[in-house]
């Protein structure tokens, strides 16, 4: 099957993949593990949209999705800079 390459599509597949591994992050318990900031989990969150952003541009050819999940990612860490 092939994917098509839509910037829509990168956008939710970058918020898609930040959710996610932002909720399994939520599991733990960051107080304990001593984290230097309340940043940590949403910082930490941007790591698979980084690698999928790679994987789009690099592997798969789809640089449209890629430049969605790179917008979600700049734009989320910014968020995350200023408001957190």
């Amino acid at each position: 099957m092939k994917i098509k390459d839509n910037f829509w599509l990168g956008l939710l597949a970058g918020a898609a993949s930040f959710g996610l591994f932002y909720l399994l992050l939520s599991l733990v318990n960051w107080e304990k593990l001593g984290a230097f900031s309340v940043r940590a989990p949403f910082l930490l969150a941007f790591i698979p949209g980084i690698i999928l952003f790679r994987m789009m541009l690099v592997k798969w050819n789809l640089d449209k999705m890629g430049r969605g999940v790179l917008a979600v990612t700049i734009v989320g860490m910014l968020l995350v800079f200023f408001l957190v």
